[in-house]
């Protein structure tokens, strides 16, 4: 027996999706739990602005949300436990409309990136490092990439790791999966937004003319680390091996990690991973390396 095709399953098999279906309920409610906390509370930790250089850790950490991310909730397990490993630490929120105040990584990924950019020359000039280090979640990490190959940031980035990442783009259920899970702004989303107003949703189809662009010459380019932690249970980003890089050309580094390879009961699903310990065990550990 199975199902008719439903936006954010999936799975054909009955049997399957009534198992992966608690899954996707405690991703979505660990992530609605931090967004609530990060607005009734205080910042898990303020960035590293003024922070002098480290010589052990020379390559500041900048933390890039994803789709309807911001920089405080979705990073509130990852700023302390890369504080922790005594990485410098700096967010941006990035990609807002005006038509939506206060909701992020909606704009153009053009536009996003050059943001990105931005943002990455003002945390080299205040820490005086020669190369920065991007940990992105969903849209965040597939956004360092436009940024490594059409805007000049290869010179500027040392190691690019993505969790969840929409590196070759979703399909429409799971964009619609993700807006369906994002507590608190799905109302307003998808009565004024969607494909409507989002430049970005259009973009990150899997078929899009940006996602042609991005990958038009590889996945990776000269000069730069690459790390990827991916999760079977992902339901955004479909196939779930979609989110692997392939090297460009020989000797360029690239690492892919399944998250059920490294702990094969993990059900950590696309919301979930930014808070998963063995995720952010692995975040630490790329870094570190």
């Amino acid at each position: 027996m199975s199902l008719p095709p439903i936006p954010g399953v999936n799975a054909d098999d009955v049997r399957t999706e009534l198992t992966r279906a608690p899954e996707r309920l405690s991703g979505n409610a660990t992530a609605a739990g931090h967004r609530a906390a990060a607005v009734l509370g205080p910042d898990v930790a303020a960035d590293d602005w003024g922070r002098p250089p480290d010589p052990e850790r020379p390559h500041p950490v900048v933390l890039v949300h994803g789709t309807l991310g911001d920089r405080q909730y979705v990073w509130r397990e990852a700023v302390p436990a890369v504080k922790a490993a005594g990485h410098r630490v700096f967010r941006l929120n990035y990609g807002e409309m005006p038509s939506l105040p206060g909701l992020y990584g909606l704009a153009d990924v053009r536009l996003s990136a050059r943001e990105l950019a931005a943002f990455v020359e003002r945390v080299l000039a205040d820490t005086g490092a020669p190369k920065v280090n991007l940990v992105g979640h969903s849209q965040g990490g597939m956004l360092p990439h436009y940024y490594l190959k059409y805007l000049g940031g290869a010179d500027k980035v040392h190691h690019v790791v993505g969790i969840a990442p929409s590196n070759h783009g979703v399909t429409v259920e799971g964009l619609t999966a993700l807006v369906r899970q994002a507590v608190g702004v799905r109302d307003v989303v998808e009565e004024r937004m969607l494909f409507r107003v989002s430049p970005a949703f259009t973009q990150l189809l899997h078929d899009s003319e940006f996602i042609r662009e991005l990958t038009a010459h590889g996945d990776t380019v000269d000069g730069v680390r690459y790390t990827v932690i991916w999760s079977t249970r992902d339901e955004v980003v479909q196939p779930p091996t979609s989110q692997r890089l392939t090297p460009s050309e020989p000797g360029h580094e690239v690492t892919n990690l399944c998250l059920q390879e490294l702990a094969p009961d993990n059900r950590a699903t696309h919301m979930a991973m930014p808070y998963d310990p063995v995720v952010l065990r692995e975040v630490v550990r790329a870094l570190n390396g």
